[in-house]
Formats: structure tokens, C-alpha cells, sequence
């Protein structure tokens, strides 16, 4: 999945000369601690058509969601297992000529766009909002930021209703488990259940390597 992710990092940088798009790469790789489970973390500026060919031109997500707090974040999930957290930016004073920076958006005064990620999810409704947080649980947790994975797992519980709390004793049955019964109430995306599925049989690889 390593090789997947720099590949999206390749693409948006040409991306971003061809079509004169200015575009940030922040969090882990940026820092340089990425695993091979950690989501992009990118900043674009740019109106809804480029941010839609920005993220289209890499291939039709299997899961189009966007963050509530705070707002103007999309979360994009590809087949590939590539996992993207596109901030949608507004304004921002542009330093320079460069289109593809490496270097945190943090450093400038900007201001995110709260309503093109609204406008782009491919669903609205709270349950298939709430099904994100089975990627973003897993990947944390697979990424060894088990609290965080467990964590998360726990606030789908809570959602369903469920009285059974998730601990790193019993994650690794339970969230197969949970995926299941969630699906069967609330039938998720074929190809994003398949890649959840995929994340799931890849707990039981890191369990043999430990």
C-alpha cells in the first residue's frame, strides 16, 4: 500500500505544475513517519471543479465522505487503499511560483472552504457518514496508534447501540464482527466493504508477525 500512497503524492505534485493548482503536503509525510497505513494529508486551493478533477484524475473513490469539525475537510478512499484528507482552502497569501509545496499550510493565514466538501460527498445521511470511522479506526490501529483504533471503534459502538466495549484484548474479533452487523443494517458500498475486509485480514498478519 506504501508504494500506492507515493504514487498519489507523485500524481497530485504533477498534478499541481500541470494545471497550476497550488497544493500542500502535510502530516506524516511530510514529517517523514508515515506508515504503510497512514492516510495523505493534503491542502488544495482551488474552486470545486479543480478540487473534483484533482481528486477524479486518480480514479473514481470507492468512499467520498467530509469531516463535521471542522468543516471544509473531505475524507476520499480509493480501491487502492490509498486514503486522502483533502482540506479544501479558500484563500491564502501564495509565497512563491512553487505549485507543490512541502511544507505545512500551517505556516500561513488561510481560510478553509466549509462548503465544497458538502457539496462533493457522495452521501449525506449520518450512517454513511458514521462508516468512515471503520477505515479511520483501522488504519490507526494497524498503524500502531491502538488507543486511537480503539477508541473510534468505540464511538461506532455507541452508535449502534451496542453495550460491548472494545478493548486491544478483543478488537481484533469484535470490529470484524461489528463490520458485519453494521453492513447488515445499513449496507455499505460493495467496493468500500471490500477494502474494510481487506483491512480486517490484515490484523490477522500483523498478529503472526508479532
Amino acid at each position: 500500500m506504501e508504494n500506492n500512497q507515493k504514487k498519489f503524492i507523485e500524481y497530485v505534485k504533477d498534478f499541481a505544475y500541470e494545471n497550476k493548482v497550488h497544493i500542500w503536503l502535510g502530516g506524516s509525510f511530510l514529517r517523514g513517519n508515515a506508515s504503510s497505513f497512514s492516510d495523505v494529508d493534503i491542502s488544495v486551493l482551488g474552486d470545486i471543479s479543480s478540487v473534483e478533477k484533482l481528486i477524479y484524475g486518480y480514479g473514481k473513490p470507492v468512499f467520498l465522505s467530509h469531516t463535521s469539525n471542522p468543516k471544509g475537510i473531505l475524507i476520499v478512499i480509493y480501491e487502492d487503499g490509498v486514503a486522502v484528507d483533502l482540506d479544501v482552502i479558500k484563500s491564502v497569501t501564495v509565497p512563491d511560483n512553487e505549485f507543490f509545496h512541502e511544507e505545512s499550510i500551517k505556516k500561513y493565514d488561510f481560510v478553509r472552504d466549509e462548503t465544497i466538501s458538502e457539496e462533493m460527498a457522495l452521501q449525506e445521511d449520518l450512517p454513511y457518514q458514521m462508516a468512515r470511522l471503520f477505515h479511520r479506526s483501522l488504519i490507526k490501529y494497524l498503524a500502531g496508534k491502538k488507543e486511537l483504533g480503539i477508541c473510534v471503534a468505540n464511538e461506532i459502538a455507541a452508535y449502534m447501540g451496542s453495550e460491548e466495549v472494545f478493548d486491544e484484548s478483543n478488537y481484533k474479533s469484535q470490529i470484524l464482527h461489528t463490520l458485519k452487523r453494521y453492513n447488515e443494517q445499513y449496507k455499505l458500498p460493495e467496493k468500500y466493504l471490500n477494502l474494510l475486509l481487506e483491512l480486517t485480514d490484515e490484523l490477522t498478519k500483523t498478529e503472526l508477525k508479532v
